[in-house]
């Protein structure tokens, strides 16, 4: 007999324990639902930042014209430098030469 009563306290208490969980699910289920509603809006939020910046971001005609300008002045004076270096490097080559021999 007290094993049947130890084990019917034990179901109870399972039983109790359970219906205070599920009172407890219940009552979160308005703050689940805020959270759901503010998960939304901060998603929709970023999405418009998002949206704001790329178009914030994005070059204008007149600067690409201006970027594509300067690229090819910079490739004129790279162009420049490299015969100058060159230029020195047959220089220096014909000074070794020079030590060389003499």
């Amino acid at each position: 007999m007290n094993a049947n009563w130890s084990s019917g306290w034990a179901v109870w208490a399972v039983c109790g324990l359970n219906g205070l969980l599920f009172l407890a699910l219940v009552a979160l289920i308005p703050v689940i639902l805020k959270l759901r509603s503010a998960l939304g809006v901060t998603e929709q939020a970023m999405a418009d930042w998002r949206e704001a910046a790329q178009q914030a971001l994005a070059p204008t005609p007149a600067e690409l014209l201006r970027l594509r300008d300067r690229l090819r002045e910079n490739r004129h004076t790279l162009a420049r430098w490299q015969r100058r270096l060159q230029f020195w490097q047959g220089i220096r080559r014909v000074a070794v030469w020079l030590r060389r021999r003499l």
